[in-house]
């Protein structure tokens, strides 16, 4: 070998350390030959072949990246865990499917209109406000000594009567004046009146026979129209109830006793059975019509007659009612 060839050697060298990659530093076997550690010439590898050879890898990381020896199985774990994830969504969200399909179900197989009908809660309607009660009032009349309160009438708790003497002896008459005030103006359709004397409780005092029966009255109404109301109680052992011809804005009502009679030993099962009646004091300004004629004079004779002053008979001497009602409601 010449001299320019180690020349030419030498600097492919060195050009090889400039531009190729850094050669492995791994250690390289020491090779010997023959001739007492001496290499070969022949057996040397060109600068050019070592060149273009391929570098060599690297198989270890260095001091500062350790190898990780569970890197493997934390792989494992996650991938484990993304499905785990994954199944439990497809499941949640195939419950929330098969529970949507579901509800259609329910409502094609079953009417709708029906279901809400049984299932709703039973309520009580509550009653119009129109609706007509028992209207309080307080009564007064001006009636003889002897005579009880008038408000008697409100009373249903005990067993009384609003009873008037008709006057002093020989001069009994009827024609008194009840005054009912309801404290304010309603609307008024029906006036109820129990004539006599009769219990207003169960076996309670009855002084039917001892007392004359309100046979007819005439209630007078302080609306604007004057309303003017004539009922016929046919001695009655009981309430008869008269409806008004209209409904009556009305907050007083003057009641005159038109006639009265003697107690029926049977009184009649049915109101509108006219029980025979004394002439009241007002009769003679009525027509003939409006009062039955009298069937037994006994029974029936006119105040003052020599008849009644006779017999003095104590009945004659008073009349009572058991009570009085207005059925009406507050105007809205």
């Amino acid at each position: 070998m010449t001299e320019s060839d180690d020349q030419i050697g030498e600097d492919e060298w060195a050009a090889s350390r400039l531009f190729d990659p850094e050669p492995s530093a791994a250690p390289q076997p020491e090779r010997n030959d023959d001739d007492g550690g001496h290499v070969d010439d022949e057996k040397c590898v060109p600068a050019s072949a070592e060149r273009d050879a391929p570098p060599t890898p690297v198989t270890s990381t260095g001091p500062e990246e350790p190898i990780d020896a569970n890197a493997g199985a934390k792989k494992t774990a996650v991938v484990l865990g993304a499905g785990l994830l994954v199944a439990v969504v497809a499941i949640v969200a195939a419950l929330t499917g098969f529970g949507h399909r579901d509800e259609p179900a329910v409502a094609d197989t079953a009417p709708s209109v029906p279901m809400r009908a049984s299932t709703a809660p039973t309520q009580t309607a509550p009653p119009p406000p129109d609706s007509d009660q028992s209207v309080p009032f307080t009564a007064s009349a001006n009636c003889p000594a002897g005579s009880t309160s008038a408000q008697a009438l409100t009373d249903t708790a005990g067993d009384s009567a609003w009873v008037c003497v008709r006057g002093a002896p020989g001069g009994q008459v009827d024609g008194q004046v009840l005054h009912i005030d309801l404290g304010r103006s309603y609307l008024l359709t029906a006036v109820s009146v129990t004539p006599g004397w009769v219990a207003k409780t169960p076996g309670g005092k009855d002084e039917w026979l001892a007392h004359r029966v309100v046979t007819r009255l005439q209630y007078i109404f302080n609306d604007g129209d004057r309303t003017i109301l004539t009922q016929d109680t046919g001695n009655a052992h009981g309430p008869v109830t008269t409806p008004l011809p209209h409904r009556v804005l009305a907050s007083r009502v003057t009641v005159v006793i038109l006639q009265t009679s003697r107690p029926p030993a049977s009184p009649p099962p049915n109101p509108a059975q006219a029980a025979s009646a004394e002439p009241g004091f007002l009769d003679s300004v009525l027509s003939g019509a409006n009062g039955p004629a009298p069937s037994d004079a006994t029974e029936t004779s006119a105040p003052g007659d020599p008849a009644e002053q006779l017999t003095g008979d104590p009945v004659d001497f008073t009349f009572a009612v058991a009570a009085m009602k207005f059925f009406g409601h507050q105007p809205g």
